[in-house]
């Protein structure tokens, strides 16, 4: 089992790395993991990489070419991954039948009450629908919030690099001119 620490710089590793490759505007990474976010608590198992990538095609075709990056709104719609899928579902649902009134038909019994197995079913989806909205919601503030501390991290982390290459290269000068 990998523990939390190690958990977390492999994430930022990977956005690292996908930040390497392309040159990224401010807030890109920021937009991205809260889009990814949003989509990772939409009741859509299955399609969130789909989804993840054809927002960010449509948004960057339509409005400007740097609005998300699919592969960090991809590692922030893993926040709903099959280990907490069950869990997150079943809230979901307790959520949205205490927003609307859920039947308690869930199992068929015979052939008769195969049409109160399928209102239920039907209910439960809308249910599990409506239970993932706050969640979505924070999911868009908090995603934000941890792409702007990613942000600062990465600028933090350049930083630091110019000076220590600016550092190195004052020293290789100086030492050139003590041996003259």
């Amino acid at each position: 089992m990998v523990s939390r620490p190690r958990l977390q710089i492999k994430i930022i590793g990977k956005i690292l790395r996908q930040w390497k490759k392309t040159s990224m505007s401010p807030g890109v990474i920021s937009r991205s993991i809260s889009m990814g976010m949003v989509v990772g608590f939409s009741p859509t198992v299955g399609l969130q990489a789909l989804i993840c990538f054809l927002i960010t095609f449509i948004c960057n075709r339509l409005w400007r070419q740097d609005t998300f990056d699919w592969i960090i709104a991809l590692i922030g719609s893993l926040v709903v991954n099959p280990l907490t899928l069950v869990p997150t579902y079943t809230f979901y649902y307790w959520v949205g039948c205490h927003a609307i009134r859920c039947s308690n038909v869930m199992e068929v019994q015979d052939f008769k009450n195969i049409r109160y197995f399928l209102y239920a079913l039907k209910e439960g989806t809308a249910a599990i629908f409506l239970g993932s909205v706050p969640f979505m919601i924070i999911g868009l503030a908090l995603g934000y919030y941890i792409g702007k501390i990613i942000e600062r991290l990465l600028e933090t982390r350049i930083q630091r690099r110019k000076e220590r290459m600016l550092k190195k290269k004052l020293s290789n000068k100086s030492s050139k001119t003590a041996y003259k």
